[in-house]
């Protein structure tokens, strides 16, 4: 699977949007970067409902805790009661000491690239449970060091801080790991790290679209005054390697599951897919162009109405075949179909259940020798329908070896954490207070 086609332009936003990325990983890579930002369709958790139940402490999960004591590797996120600095600058002398260094000795993360990550974490819980966050005892509008979080003993500063760091000994393991395995940056990605440093480039460009003066002040706009470009280039260099080796994996352990470990899977977790609207029922997705007969006074049909709608559909049907793609099917649909429920749609019926359509119109998608492309016209009791066959789309299927190939993913990222293991020392941390400084220039 080539990993750019995973890839897309997305713009920044001012307080940016997080989606999870590695159902292993349990958080979101922000989708910052103008180029860059990679595609978290393989890995999102299918099971996850946009009206999700109101989530109660237990839903969030807490990051790990290190014993409590000090120096490298021992000692936690209490190890301070704030870590809140008012001022900050790229490489001053706070955010340029290293809080992280590996089996070897070497540094791994300073505070500079140490903001990105926390933020990320606050953006990503305020995305997941923002309407919620006063049942947990969040105020975005009072600082985090001075709140107790729903961790037992932690403000939420705390909560952050030790969650973002574990999130970078995910993020650095993958990427040693991707290293090792002879994976490396693509050329697309070279091109993103020197772009974001090109005072002509496509990022500056941006920048200056929304308002911002540099490259730096608009990622400093969303992660706080002491993030440079240098570090967010560290940070998408370890994401994208992360990122490329996670997915080498997930599609490895997805290629190996068989229908039957798929089917199993769904019905251990049945209780929790129906939860989120997902059942066992297979399902199509079915694009058509109906031509309804003109009524007549009496609202019937004559015969001459329906001889009319059927030379209009074949009319219609071989004009479409002289460039027979879905996209132009789609044009006609919105053009001709006098069906207002799906017309502006280009006529897509998505995850249409058997027996929810008239019954020849059903018969037709549910037919079993049915495929992707299959085209040809019926005839309903509303007119004559123009079909073009989507595809079966199985959405119970595919949410089930989705998320079965992320739980089998699971143990091999715990492997590799174990594999590369980091020291930190929390004391050294520091924190730019980037929510009382945008309350304030409100």
């Amino acid at each position: 699977m080539d990993n750019q086609e995973n890839k897309q332009k997305l713009p920044l936003w001012g307080i940016l949007l997080v989606a999870v990325l590695f159902a292993a990983l349990a958080v979101a890579i922000v989708l910052l970067i103008v180029n860059g930002s990679k595609d978290s369709d393989p890995t999102e958790p299918t099971t996850l409902s946009t009206e999700a139940p109101e989530p109660t402490t237990e839903d969030v999960e807490e990051p790990t805790k290190a014993p409590a004591v000090s120096g490298y590797g021992n000692n936690d996120a209490t190890a301070l009661s704030s870590y809140t600095v008012a001022d900050a600058m790229p490489n001053d002398e706070n955010m340029a000491v290293v809080i992280a260094i590996n089996e070897a000795g070497e540094d791994c993360l300073t505070n500079g690239e140490l903001q990105i990550y926390y933020w990320i974490e606050f953006y990503s819980f305020m995305n997941n449970y923002g309407s919620y966050a006063s049942l947990f005892g969040l105020d975005d509008s009072i600082p985090l060091d001075q709140q107790a979080s729903m961790m037992e003993g932690y403000t939420w500063e705390q909560y952050f801080l030790e969650s973002a760091v574990m999130r970078y000994a995910e993020n650095y393991a993958l990427a040693q790991a991707a290293l090792e395995s002879g994976i490396s940056l693509t050329e697309a990605d070279e091109e993103t790290l020197a772009d974001l440093e090109d005072p002509n480039g496509t990022f500056a460009a941006e920048a200056t679209a929304h308002g911002y003066a540099s490259p730096e002040a608009y990622i400093q706009a969303n992660f706080g005054a002491g993030v440079g470009i240098a570090d967010y280039q560290n940070y998408l260099r370890n994401y994208y390697l992360a990122y490329d080796y996670y997915l080498a994996q997930y599609t490895e352990q997805e290629s190996l599951l068989t229908e039957t470990e798929i089917e199993a899977f769904f019905d251990e977790n049945a209780e929790t897919y129906a939860q989120n609207g997902i059942t066992k029922v297979d399902t199509i997705d079915v694009r058509h162009i109906l031509i309804q007969p003109a009524e007549d006074a009496n609202g019937e049909y004559s015969d001459e109405a329906w001889a009319t709608a059927e030379a209009e559909a074949n009319s219609i049907y071989a004009d479409w075949q002289t460039n027979p793609t879905e996209d132009y099917f789609a044009q006609l649909a919105t053009t001709h179909s006098t069906d207002g429920g799906s017309s502006s749609a280009g006529g897509l019926y998505e995850g249409v259940y058997p027996g929810q359509m008239v019954e020849a119109f059903n018969d037709w998608c549910f037919d079993e020798s049915r495929v992707a492309g299959d085209h040809g016209i019926v005839q309903t009791p509303y007119g004559y329908h123009i079909m073009f066959f989507v595809n079966n789309s199985r959405a119970w299927y595919t949410a089930a070896s989705q998320d079965l190939a992320a739980q089998k993913v699971s143990p091999i990222v715990e492997e590799k954490i174990a594999q590369y293991p980091l020291q930190f020392d929390y004391t050294k941390a520091r924190i730019y207070d980037l929510l009382t400084a945008s309350v304030a220039s409100e």
